[in-house]
């Protein structure tokens, strides 16, 4: 049991102090996305400019470099775990410059990422070149990756529309780099500007989505989170910038603060547009997932915590099916149909995790016809509740639950999103 060096009164906000590497392997969470702003290994003792002043580019031991092979292997042992905490349908974001990124995007392939963008970061504000001997380095880049190939990732396409003027969101994002203000709780060297982070997670996230960042730094990643209406967990090996990111969390708990740095955060048309829009984003819908079940296989079924949805594919990717499976919180089981009403068997659980697995992958599923599963993993085994044995109505789904209520129709799984118990 790992005691976060520091949470939130509201438990939306934690902190780990530790090394990534220990530390991922000893919790299970699934994050819905992951920000990821690892060493670039830039410190070698050369020079440059900061604030007008001539400074030291070391940063710290973390940052110095061991050579090429050693960079690709400690790139490949983070994303690695970082891709098991992963939602299947999460997306993960990786800043960097030409020192780290390419052999990222080298590892984030080999280990079966799907990459969807390389967004160059133009800071309005960049250092000076300091040796006057080639072009000022104005850019940074962020990858954004998704878990799987095969399985469909959330981008809030309308938002970024919104926010260029009506066009589509390009892949150059001309934002400045961290203001003042961003630290006055300290300074951390590699700290990000709270507008990155805050188009990054408006672009692949829903409310009370879960974030990690594996090297927290200062925690702008969790303090957008936390602005934005996100939970996050950061870790990081050093205390001085626990003790920032702390200090950050706490600072806007005050109203005023926090109301004040959503006003401040660039890349908006006015001071208000963000507020604006938090203020109308629509809550995730709770969903609730039916399986059906035969009564011959029911006992089976109810002796273990997991159940198994055949997963579409088309257009070389797996849709969810039921629509929406990823969303799913809570599972009902179902028996009848073709020609039999269909009814609630009683039994249900809560949802703990949700994977899309070959079929080579789960025991005694190795021949069949259908190549991948939804494998729902329930908190524990089913339970019973006699006051859901009944039949299903088709009042269970809404006007938004169209096609969920098409397949339910066709007696196929469906979703559908009024809680029963």
């Amino acid at each position: 049991m790992i005691t976060p060096y520091y949470k939130s009164k509201n438990k939306d906000f934690y902190l780990l102090h530790g090394d990534s590497m220990n530390l991922l392997n000893q919790f299970d969470h699934r994050f819905d996305m992951v920000f990821a702003d690892p060493p670039y290994f830039l410190s070698n003792n050369g020079l440059s400019i900061q604030s007008g002043k001539i400074v030291s580019v070391n940063k710290g031991n973390w940052d110095k470099s061991g050579g090429f092979d050693a960079v690709n292997e400690f790139n490949r042992q983070w994303l690695s775990l970082v891709k098991d905490k992963l939602k299947d349908n999460g997306t993960i974001w990786i800043s960097g410059t030409m020192h780290n990124i390419f052999s990222i995007a080298q590892i984030l392939q080999e280990l079966d990422f799907k990459i969807l963008n390389a967004v160059t970061w133009q800071k309005t504000n960049p250092p000076p070149n300091f040796s006057c001997r080639f072009f000022t380095h104005s850019t940074e880049q962020i990858i954004w990756a998704r878990k799987m190939p095969k399985v469909p990732h959330y981008y809030n396409y309308e938002l970024m529309k919104e926010l260029n003027g009506g066009k589509q969101m390009k892949d150059v994002w001309e934002l400045p780099s961290i203001a003042p203000w961003e630290k006055k709780c300290g300074k951390h060297p590699t700290q990000k500007p709270l507008a990155v982070l805050t188009r990054a997670i408006l672009a692949s996230t829903k409310p009370n989505a879960w974030i990690l960042d594996p090297f927290a730094g200062s925690s702008t990643t969790g303090i957008a989170a936390n602005l934005l209406g996100r939970r996050y967990v950061g870790i990081d090996q050093e205390k001085q910038f626990l003790e920032i990111s702390k200090k950050r969390r706490l600072e806007i708990e005050d109203l005023k603060i926090f109301d004040n740095y959503l006003q401040k955060i660039k890349g908006f048309k006015d001071n208000k547009e963000l507020s604006n829009y938090l203020s109308n984003e629509p809550e995730p819908i709770k969903k609730m997932v039916l399986g059906y079940s035969k009564k011959k296989d029911l006992s089976k079924i109810l002796s273990t915590n997991k159940f198994y949805f055949h997963a579409i594919e088309q257009d070389n990717y797996v849709r969810d099916f039921p629509i929406g499976i990823t969303e799913a919180e809570i599972l009902y089981l179902y028996e009848g149909g073709r020609g039999k009403s269909k009814r609630f068997t009683g039994h249900f659980g809560k949802i703990k995790d949700i994977k899309l697995k070959h079929k080579l992958k789960i025991k005694g599923k190795e021949k069949s016809k259908t190549e991948y599963y939804y494998e729902v993993e329930l908190h524990e085994n089913f339970q019973f509740n006699s006051k859901i044995v009944k039949k299903i109505k088709i009042s269970l789904f809404d006007s938004k639950d169209k096609y969920n209520k098409e397949l339910f129709k066709r007696h196929l799984p469906a979703l559908f999103s009024k809680a029963l118990i």
